[in-house]
């Protein structure tokens, strides 16, 4: 029996023994986990963005978007469930000035709700270009600017622009304050945070230089469209955008005879019109030119091809 008592308090302890082993290592895959850390939830407004964060983040990023696809950030509000996610995040990249009017009331709440959010611009750093605040004179728009043919000052945002991800140069800017706010909340990470941004960057300037050289070979002029989201990237390449409308507004009857009085003139056969806006205005200037409506999505979430595509279908308008 003592034998018997023995031969099992030797099996216990070997039992425990390997327990405490098996904790141990337990331990030190846990230890290990810890060091590499957590994803990072970085919550931004605008699809555009998304891509961004997961170029310079890589798979320690897990990226939520305020504005979803198809929804006008001029006028969309999230959703209390929306915010109470975003609320979770470590870092919100917020757009910039004038495009998401609930985003300075919503940055507040957030950080409120979560002190420990670092609240970013992802703007911080870029010049903005003033939209016009009443009706310009099309015949001496210089090339780069925006001309708006809204009937009243109403129509205007009459402020800076807020459209500033829709500029390659201006991407590489957001980029920038992106890769710092990364490297701020996962300092253990900054290597690979440069080195992302690094190539990012390059794709960015890449694909500057081809559109560049395109609309040095073939600059179209004046681009009609349905929104005045195009004001930076007439600038970066020369060329004049005029706006039908403004923020979903329809054109009006005016509007529309000046317009289609422009388009005969220049010859132009393409109309623009957005994703997120209405295309009644743009389809009536086209059906009076002989022309085409053309949709394009300045919210893509696929960013660097969409600005390739947008730059392709001007240059071809």
């Amino acid at each position: 029996m003592q034998k018997m008592n023995q031969k099992i308090s030797a099996t216990l302890c070997i039992i425990f023994a390997m327990l405490a082993a098996l904790l141990a290592a337990a331990g030190c895959i846990d230890t290990e986990r810890g060091d590499q850390g957590e994803e990072i939830l970085v919550a931004v407004t605008l699809p555009p963005q998304e891509e961004m964060v997961r170029e310079i983040g890589g798979d320690r990023v897990n990226v939520f978007v305020l504005v979803p696809p198809g929804s006008d950030p001029h006028t969309y509000e999230p959703r209390p469930a929306i915010v109470e996610q975003a609320a979770r995040a470590d870092i919100y990249l917020t757009v910039g000035t004038g495009l998401f009017p609930v985003e300075d009331v919503l940055a507040s709440r957030l950080k409120t709700m979560n002190p420990d959010l670092d609240v970013v611009d992802s703007s911080r750093g870029i010049s903005y270009l003033v939209e016009p605040d009443e009706p310009d004179d099309d015949d001496h728009a210089a090339p780069g600017s925006l001309v708006n043919h809204a009937e009243t000052s109403g129509h205007s945002h009459g402020g800076p622009d807020p459209h500033v991800w829709l500029s390659l140069r201006n991407a590489a800017v957001m980029a920038g304050n992106i890769r710092d706010a990364l490297i701020r909340a996962d300092p253990g990470y900054a290597e690979v945070y440069h080195a992302n941004h690094d190539r990012y960057t390059a794709r960015i300037r890449d694909l500057d230089q081809n559109i560049t050289a395109a609309f040095s070979r073939d600059n179209p002029g004046i681009i009609l469209v349905t929104h005045p989201a195009w004001g930076y990237f007439a600038r970066d390449y020369g060329f004049t955008v005029v706006s039908i409308g403004q923020e979903g507004k329809e054109p009006t009857a005016k509007d529309l005879e000046s317009l289609i009085l422009l388009a005969r003139e220049h010859g132009i056969r393409v109309v623009f019109a957005e994703a997120q806006e209405s295309t009644r205005g743009a389809e009536t200037i086209a059906r009076e030119i002989g022309g085409t409506v053309m949709v394009i999505d300045p919210l893509s979430p696929d960013y660097l091809v969409n600005m390739e595509k947008v730059a392709a279908a001007f240059a071809g308008a």
